[in-house]
């Protein structure tokens, strides 16, 4: 058996997307990560890293923080998922990472660099960001839009050279929408539009993607289309993908590692099996009404008393 064939299947957390068509990776198992690691190797070094990181904001030149003691080690090729309740600070942690918003404190760094000393430039070589704002783009083609991530590598005219073409060709492929490169923008629906935009970060052609709610205003249907979309990207890109996401029990059956922030604004970080049973999830979620249980891996409605 290979690595990539090898089950990853953990007693307590059992398969609820088994049924899905297999790739090039087992979707009948909740936990890929010890195969990836496999595969990547001892001596790959981390994409991306963090010690004692704080994260909040400057409000009137005073460090507001938010989250502190923030710590991680991400390896090339894998798939982090960052979950919590809304406010807990997943966003700043990504606008933090993406270099929207200053650290309050620590270090973190990406492919070996320091955060705060990678110009605009740099970050842009390293980094592709799809945040879960409604896009507008007017009468702009699929394929035109999707050009924007070729951006950082156009000379001052901006002019697409053929290699940047055939980026922005492969980007579409890649997510299935390479027959839609004459449609506007705006004929799309939304599932259509959310896979246009990562092919766009894809077309930017960096190690390490970032993904932000990229299933909101999405069906069911298309939601699980998008964490398959994110494991083909790794599979066949080699890219490095953290994606916040509201959708615990996808990312409990298809993440290396979760990220937890939690109503007191405590992060914790470890494989989906650890995670599961360390009551993270249900510091961060649970309701008097609802709780998280980690037999089945999912939320479940309390007995009334």
């Amino acid at each position: 058996m290979t690595p990539r064939e090898t089950s990853r299947h953990v007693p307590g957390i059992p398969d609820t997307i088994g049924h899905l068509p297999r790739e090039s990776r087992s979707w009948s198992s909740p936990y890929p990560q010890s195969a990836r690691r496999d595969e990547i190797g001892l001596e790959a070094a981390p994409i991306l890293e963090a010690h004692s990181l704080s994260i909040g904001w400057i409000q009137r030149k005073v460090p507001r923080v938010l989250v502190s003691n923030i710590n991680f080690n991400v390896m090339p090729g894998h798939l982090i998922a960052l979950v919590g309740p809304n406010g807990a600070g997943k966003s700043t942690l990504l606008k933090t990472i993406a270099g929207l918003l200053a650290p309050c404190g620590g270090t973190f760094s990406i492919v070996g660099t320091r955060g705060a000393a990678l110009s605009v430039e740099e970050r842009a070589s390293l980094l592709a960001c799809v945040f879960n704002e409604r896009i507008e783009a007017g009468y702009l083609t699929v394929g035109e839009f999707v050009a924007f991530g070729r951006y950082p590598y156009t000379n001052a005219r901006n002019k697409l050279t053929l290699e940047d073409k055939q980026h922005i060709a492969r980007a579409l492929d890649l997510v299935g929408m390479g027959d839609f490169v004459r449609r506007t923008f705006s004929s799309l629906s939304d599932g259509e539009r959310q896979k246009v935009q990562l092919a766009r970060a894809v077309a930017q052609d960096t190690p390490l993607l970032i993904f932000d709610e990229p299933t909101a205003f999405l069906d069911a249907p298309s939601r699980i289309e998008i964490f398959r979309l994110a494991d083909r990207l790794i599979q066949e890109s080699g890219k490095t993908i953290l994606i916040c996401t509201h959708e615990v029990d996808l990312a409990l059956r298809t993440a290396d590692a979760l990220w937890v922030i939690d109503r007191e604004h405590r992060f914790m970080e470890g494989s989906p099996s650890v995670i599961a049973h360390s009551g993270a999830i249900g510091r961060a979620f649970d309701l008097p009404t609802v709780a998280f249980d980690p037999v089945s891996g999912s939320f479940r409605t309390r007995a009334k008393n």
